[in-house]
């Protein structure tokens, strides 16, 4: 896999020669749920502390020997390896599992400005920082990968609600937390980048009930899976609307600002008949879609009102858990692979926003290899109507099949060169890192993450005041 090739050269080339007074920088912006999530409070911690537990160049090759903790750090290991294949500029790692100074928790306290957890700085240095790949491993080299600026929000996941929110009949559990956990943090995010951290605003207190027409209160599902009858007046009044948080990181790139909109919606899946998180997905996506309009209704973690300012340029990514046509998302089915049929669709929210650049889709030769692998368990991908060249994550063949889940949406202000996802084919070597849906092997089974790296290059141009002072064409690129 050579996810940055000749063709993102030339675009910039070519970017110049028909620009010759404007400075031009290109920045990929990535989003990759790398399922560094671990099953009990402290493990990622643990297993970030000793990337050297395991020879990450040699031990695919004698897997069976592995203990489990080697196993999870060997995954570790290929999500770098990933990563610095991709070596995008700005990167959001969901299912990255929240601490606070090194203690494995979550609160309702928003993260400051700059503040990067320890688990995501032991990534950084013990992992992103340490070059991967080579003669042992059978695949490329991979240079290590360097962020100067890093930002961890706080995260709804795990931390308890004090209320039965799942209708159990008891009170406890990853169930009846904010948002679904099995201990406070776990699922949580986190973004790296090479570009200035100016400013950060997140969501992670906005109450689902506050949003206008929101599904809590206005399910027009009839009888007792209607929401409003799910929930009582005294849960509705607790639940938040994020399942982790939704966070605006805004980034200084060639003296412009670009907001960063990182989220994690819930699995429309889990629940029951009433498809509460399913409707919370919904609602999750629209919130994005409301502040990329400026919505007046919003109030950030810090009590400002707002959302983007008209003409603001943003990049929108993260695994929204939404597939167009296929998948459990809230949706009605569509007529046709790029056209929503009528009612309701979570993700056509985005998609169909003319605000948002789709003139791109990120796809991998991967994805369509997977959709017809011959260890497939199950024949759900038959009956997609998506392209399947255009998925993201390697689910369940029997049901719902692989989907594109995963996304990096550029406004449409800003122009795309390319686009692409990591999954290579069996034939490439870079195919250990990802593996496929029942063969286990490593962490979750799976060699990396059931889901692959996302990838968008965009054009930023210069401030204002430095295209009038430009002299002569010039184009900034520093990516290495």
């Amino acid at each position: 896999m050579k996810p940055f090739t000749s063709h993102h050269w030339l675009g910039l080339v070519l970017l110049a020669v028909s620009s010759p007074c404007v400075l031009a920088e290109t920045v990929r912006f990535a989003t990759f749920n790398a399922s560094l999530n671990r099953d009990n409070a402290g493990q990622l911690l643990d297993d970030l502390s000793m990337p050297r537990t395991v020879d990450h160049g040699r031990a695919w090759s004698d897997i069976g020997s592995l203990s489990v903790q080697q196993r999870r750090v060997l995954q570790a290991h290929h999500v770098a390896e990933i990563l610095q294949k991709v070596r995008a500029d700005v990167l959001l790692v969901n299912e990255f599992d929240f601490d606070r100074d090194g203690v494995a928790t979550a609160d309702s306290t928003p993260a400051p400005l700059g503040y990067a957890s320890a688990a995501a700085r032991l990534f950084h240095d013990n992992f992103l920082a340490l070059a991967h790949g080579g003669a042992d491993t059978g695949r490329a080299a991979s240079a290590p990968l360097r962020y100067a600026h890093r930002y961890t929000p706080n995260t709804n996941t795990g931390v308890p609600s004090g209320l039965d929110l799942d209708n159990s009949g008891s009170v406890g559990g990853g169930g009846d937390a904010l948002a679904f956990g099995n201990f406070p943090g776990q699922f949580g995010l986190t973004v790296y980048s090479r570009h200035e951290i100016v400013n950060v605003r997140t969501f992670q207190n906005f109450l689902w009930k506050d949003m206008p027409g929101n599904l809590l209160l206005n399910d027009p599902t009839p009888g007792p899976d209607n929401l409003a009858a799910f929930y009582s007046p005294a849960k509705r009044d607790v639940l938040r609307l994020s399942s982790k948080n939704h966070v605006d990181v805004s980034l200084r790139i060639n003296g412009q600002v670009v907001h960063f909109l990182v989220a994690h919606p819930t699995p429309p899946v889990f629940d029951g008949p009433e498809d509460r998180n399913g409707k919370r997905n919904h609602d999750e996506i629209r919130l994005l879609k409301d502040y990329i309009h400026g919505a007046s209704y919003l109030v950030d973690d810090a009590g400002k009102r707002g959302g983007l300012a008209p003409g603001a340029m943003f990049v929108l990514a993260g695994d929204f858990n939404a597939d167009l046509c296929d998948g459990d998302s809230y949706k009605a089915r569509c007529l046709a692979a790029d056209t929503p049929g009528p009612g309701p669709n979570a993700i056509a929210q985005l998609l169909l926003d003319p605000l948002v650049n789709t003139g791109l889709t990120p796809r991998s030769a991967g994805a369509t290899a997977a959709a017809t692998d011959p260890d497939n368990n199950g024949l759900a991908n038959q009956a997609h109507l998506n392209d399947p060249a255009f998925d993201t994550a390697d689910f369940n063949d029997a049901n719902p099949g692989n989907l594109r889940v995963d996304y990096v949406l550029p406004s449409a202000n800003l122009k795309m060169l390319g686009a692409g996802v990591f999954w290579p084919t069996r034939q490439d070597s870079d195919f250990a890192l990802v593996g496929t849906f029942n063969k286990p092997n490593l962490y979750a089974s799976f060699a990396s993450s059931d889901h692959k790296a996302v990838w968008v290059d965009v054009v930023v141009p210069a401030a204002p005041s430095a295209r009038s002072g430009a002299a002569k064409a010039t184009l900034k690129v520093t990516r290495p």
